[in-house]
Parts: C-alpha cells; sequence; structure tokens
C-alpha cells in the first residue's frame, strides 16, 4: 500500500470507532476481516498509527481547539499526529494528501493553514491541563490524581505506551529453557525472562506465538506478567480443591493446575459458555484437562455454587472490573468507562465476594484480583469485606511472596497487606491482588 491509503485507512478506522461503542480491537479485527488484500505490513503500521491516535487523543484535541480549527475527526487528528509526532511538514502531507484512488483527497487551505501553526510544536505543552497531558477523562484524572497525587504523569505515562508480548512457560509440558529452545528454533530472537514471574518470557510486539510449535504443543501460554504473578499469589499445592469462580477464558486456571503439577482439582466457572469452551480447549492442550472441571454458571447464586459452601482450599475471583489496568494494550477504555460504569462494577464485585467467601473451607484463602486501577474496585471495597467479614483475616502478599521487590506494593498501599502493580513500576499490567484466610467456619452467605 502507498503511504496516502495506509493513512486514508487509519482515518476511516478513528471515524468508525468513534461512531460505534464497540471495542477498538473489534473495530480494527472487522476492518481488517472485509479487507483480505490488505497484507501484514501494512496492517501493523494502519493499527499502530491508530491506536496513537486513541493514545494522543486529548492532547491533539487540545491542538486542534488551541489552533481554532473547528473540525475534530479522524482527517483532522491525523494530520494534527503527522506533523506533532512526526515532524512532517506540508510538502510531505501533500505526497500523502494526493487525492489518488485509496489516498486521502488533497489538502484544503485551512488544513495547510492548520499545519503551518503546528509547524515546530510537540504533541505536549506547559498549557495544556493535566487531565489532557496524562491522555485522561476530566472525572478519571480527578481519581487517580488522590492516588498517585505527583507521579500521576509519569504513571500514565506509561499507561500511554504499548505493552510488550508476554508469554508464561507451561511446566506441565516443559522448562523455560525448554521454551527458550523452542521458540528460538522456530526463529524468535530478543527473548528475555521477566524479572518477577518465574516461569515469563518477554518478547518484542508484533510476533505471531500462534504459529510456534511451541504455541501448538501447551508449552507456552500468551499471559502478562501480572497476571502470572495473580497465579503465584494464589499459592496452590498438589492435591488442593480450588475454585476459579471468574474463569473467563482459563489463563489463570491453566496457570494454578501447572502449579499444582496436575494434581488436585480445579473447578472453573463462567457464565459464559463460549468463554469456557475455549477453556477447555486451551486445557487439553496444555495436558492439564484432568485436574480441571469447567462449569457454567448462573451467577453467584448459581444453586450448584451454593451447594459448595465451605468446600474449596482456595477461591479465586478474578472479578469482571473495569479494565483500566490494561490501558497499555486497550488505550481506548479511558474514554468509553464512566463514573457509573465504574459504581455498577463496583455493584456486581461486591456480590461475586460475598459469595465467593463463603466457598471457603476453614484455614483456606480467598484471593481477590482485578485488572484496574480504581481504588473504588480494589482497596475500598477490600476494606468493606473486612469490616463485614471477621471470620477473614487479610494475608500479607509478602508472606505468600517473601521475594517481592521492594516497589510493591506502588502509592495507594504502602502500608496495607494487598499488591499493586503498575507498567511504571514493574513494568507489568495495572493489577490489584488481596489475599484472605479464612480463620472460622463462620455463616455461608
Amino acid at each position: 500500500m502507498k503511504p496516502g491509503a495506509r493513512i486514508a485507512a487509519v482515518i476511516e478506522l478513528y471515524d468508525g470507532w468513534t461512531h460505534t461503542r464497540d471495542d477498538a480491537d473489534r473495530v480494527v479485527s472487522g476492518y481488517f476481516g472485509s479487507r483480505r488484500y490488505i497484507g501484514g505490513g501494512d496492517r501493523r503500521e494502519i493499527s499502530e498509527r491508530f491506536y496513537n491516535l486513541i493514545r494522543h487523543q486529548a492532547r491533539l484535541g487540545w491542538w486542534l481547539a488551541e489552533c481554532g480549527y473547528e473540525f475534530q475527526d479522524g482527517r483532522a487528528r491525523m494530520i494534527a499526529e503527522l506533523v506533532l509526532k512526526d515532524n512532517l511538514k506540508t510538502d510531505d502531507l501533500e505526497d500523502r494528501f494526493t487525492g489518488e484512488q485509496f489516498c486521502p483527497e488533497i489538502l484544503h487551505p485551512n488544513e495547510k493553514h492548520l499545519i503551518n501553526k503546528l509547524s515546530g510544536k510537540t504533541l505536549d505543552h506547559d498549557g495544556q491541563p493535566g487531565a489532557v497531558k496524562t491522555e485522561l477523562p476530566k472525572w478519571l484524572y480527578s481519581e487517580l490524581l488522590k492516588l498517585h497525587h505527583e507521579n500521576l504523569p509519569e504513571e500514565m505515562a506509561a499507561y500511554n505506551k504499548p505493552a510488550k508480548l508476554d508469554l508464561r512457560v507451561n511446566r506441565l509440558r516443559g522448562t523455560v529453557d525448554d521454551a527458550i529452545k523452542s521458540l528460538e528454533a522456530d526463529g524468535i530472537k530478543n527473548i528475555k525472562k521477566t524479572p518477577y514471574a518465574p516461569n515469563g518470557l518477554r518478547l518484542p510486539l508484533g510476533l505471531n506465538m500462534l504459529v510456534t510449535a511451541a504455541y501448538k504443543d501447551g508449552l507456552i501460554e500468551i499471559q502478562d506478567e501480572a497476571s502470572q504473578i495473580c497465579v503465584n499469589i494464589v499459592d496452590a499445592k498438589p492435591g488442593m480443591t480450588i475454585l476459579d469462580m471468574c474463569a473467563g477464558g482459563g489463563g489463570k486456571t491453566l496457570g494454578i493446575a501447572a502449579d499444582m503439577r496436575g494434581k488436585g482439582r480445579i473447578l472453573a466457572c463462567d457464565t459464559h459458555a463460549a468463554r469456557l469452551d475455549n477453556a477447555r480447549k486451551r486445557a487439553r492442550r496444555a495436558g492439564a484437562g484432568d485436574c480441571i472441571q469447567q462449569r457454567i454458571i448462573s451467577d453467584e447464586r448459581d444453586t450448584w455454587l451454593r451447594s459448595k459452601s465451605g468446600f474449596f482450599d482456595r477461591v479465586l475471583l478474578d472479578v469482571p472490573c473495569s479494565g483500566l489496568g490494561t490501558l497499555r494494550r486497550n488505550p481506548a477504555l479511558r474514554w468509553r468507562i464512566g463514573q457509573r460504569d465504574v459504581r455498577a462494577m463496583m455493584a456486581e464485585q461486591s456480590k461475586i465476594l460475598k459469595a465467593g467467601a463463603a466457598r471457603v473451607t476453614r484455614g483456606g484463602r480467598l484471593i481477590y484480583a482485578t485488572c484496574s486501577i480504581m481504588p473504588e474496585e480494589n482497596e475500598r471495597l477490600i476494606e468493606t469485606f473486612m469490616r463485614d467479614r471477621k471470620d477473614f483475616k487479610p494475608v500479607p502478599i509478602s508472606d505468600i511472596w517473601p521475594d517481592a521487590p521492594k516497589s510493591v506494593p506502588v502509592p495507594g498501599g504502602k502500608d496495607k497487606p494487598w499488591l499493586r502493580l503498575s507498567p511504571n513500576v514493574h513494568g507489568t499490567d495495572g493489577f490489584f491482588v488481596a489475599v484472605f484466610e479464612r480463620t472460622a467456619k463462620g455463616k455461608a452467605k
């Protein structure tokens, strides 16, 4: 594709995304799915530029308004991005905005005037408000400022960079060294071990793991290091009976099975049959099918679930959440999640936490986890739980993870027993984990 054609594709993608409530990933997938003729290299560049428009949305909008430009559509933002980020001049843009087939229309006089105004500028400017500088909606900026204070710009700068590709090595199929050798045999280079997760590998972006022998043989799974750390904190042992109550696609379930060396019983539950079907396939590939049982539940009040009161040694609640800890991978979330959404999530999380607690046996542990950075979904919810449930005591993360780095947890939990991870401090997705032990039988609720 010509450079102009790739730019036209980005503009079309961005405008399509702004006019739908669909996830950005789904918009991209649908766009390329109907245009099979677009090659892999072109797809990568188009996708990268599209997501950069989203990552730079607030600052691009600020500059367009600052220049008195009345349009805020994909074309205007693309022009601003090419000038502010790529430092292109009018002549450069005229070579791309040619009006030829598949390319954007030629530049209008007012667009040339905009380019002149932006020339020599960068995305950042001292006059930008805090919410604009950090690429956050005003309400989210205010909430996160309470958590990170003066460190918020640095934190959000890390969230605004694309994540690396993290893998978990499945110990049921081999060792970390086995995985590295297999990947290298398939031509994969620049493989690094993750700093915290003992079975993790980190690779550059843009690699297709699904075609590698290591993936086909079940030796590796794609999983961010934060999720791998969460699995380690479950502290599963061979022979245990474990409930993964919000299993989804089963990534953490598989990690738990590997820690149990395939010996014991894991009940992987979810309300979506399609997710569990995928989890079942992944379990077979990983060699963990014998110890994992998938079960569809209606909700946290499911009759079968209620019959398992006080039954499990470990209950993992990786609850549905805002997902704002995954902004490196899903930058559009910040513009699609609102305060009402977070409040609705909190109500659901509270119900799931209550139901999960009732399933834990005496001496067993409850693990509450989110990929959210919102205190409302994490610390505040946990504090309410601790007030209400005197039959549970918090287990300090340092007791489970004695080699935890000094940077764990990050601001917001320094004097607390739970875990907070962030891309700025740890190079992972934003993640929260709290662990509780049931000290008394209590009353099933």
